[in-house]
């Protein structure tokens, strides 16, 4: 076999391990071999030894010991990698465990890398049955509770901007409602200071995000209580809540350097992540 062609053997080879680590990440339940063979169209020979060279190399586990596989230990680490390369990360935990204990809620922190926004730390709380977001999901800054609240605090040419980059690259992603509707929700966010979205297991209430600004400019992150924290009618979030936003804000404005994106120097229109 020439050089050229047991590389192109190698290549391929490489191309279905990292093919079938991403099946199986994106997969909502531990899937087995044959099942991943049917839905990628790979032969079971080729996924079995992918799955193996996954498990022992940590990035995937069997389920409970069955032969149906999931996300290992080392994904888990890589997060965590990422993650401690925000210096929000680490400095942000006491205020988010503290949040949570005083509203009952879970709670979240999400910054903005370029036009996505990425969960970078949370913390669980007492009442937690509404939801289990998990860290490291990246979305658009349209998507989701915390990224509009980033994305409402940009500059009218800023939006344009991320309009244009979502139509191009992410067409598929696009606004549920138009580009119009979706400007008047940013609007009214920016004007109120918060995003909101009902709760479907308690209707009426509501979940709130609030942007977190290093200075007078767009957001970097933005802070979320996943619980019901607003009742019918209410438009003030708790106290708590505000009170976590404001030394959030305090901490990283008196330290603007130290609590930057490490991805600062990567132009946002040249960015581009893998959605969730």
């Amino acid at each position: 076999m020439s050089n050229a062609v047991s590389r192109a053997v190698i290549n391929s080879s490489a191309s279905h391990v990292f093919e079938v680590l991403r099946f199986v990440a994106e997969a909502d339940e531990p899937m087995g071999v044959t099942e991943i063979s049917r839905q990628m169209a790979l032969p079971a020979s080729t996924v079995y030894r992918a799955l193996v060279t996954l498990e022992e190399a940590g990035y995937l586990s069997r389920y409970q010991n069955t032969p149906r596989y999931e996300v290992g230990q080392m994904p888990q680490l890589l997060n965590r990698a990422l993650f401690n390369r925000f210096h929000l990360h680490r400095a942000s935990r006491p205020i988010l465990r503290a949040l949570a204990h005083a509203i009952g809620e879970t709670v979240s922190l999400s910054v903005r890398m370029g036009w996505f926004g990425l969960r970078i730390s949370g913390a669980y709380g007492s009442n937690d049955i509404y939801h289990r977001d998990r860290l490291g999901e990246v979305v658009l800054l349209h998507e989701g509770l915390a990224a509009p609240a980033i994305l409402s605090t940009l500059s009218s040419d800023d939006r344009n901007r991320y309009r244009l980059f979502v139509e191009a690259h992410y067409p598929n992603r696009t606004p549920a409602e138009d580009w119009a509707a979706l400007e008047d929700r940013l609007d009214r966010a920016c004007r109120d200071g918060l995003v909101t979205r009902e709760i479907a297991l308690a209707p009426g209430f509501q979940a709130a995000a609030l942007p977190i600004r290093a200075a007078d400019d767009g957001a970097i992150a933005a802070i979320t209580a996943n619980g019901p924290v607003l009742r019918p009618g209410e438009t003030t979030p708790p106290a708590a809540l505000l009170q976590a936003r404001d030394a959030l804000e305090t901490m990283i404005r008196g330290e603007p350097e130290k609590f930057r994106s490490p991805f600062d120097h990567i132009p946002a229109d040249e960015m581009r992540l893998q959605l969730s």
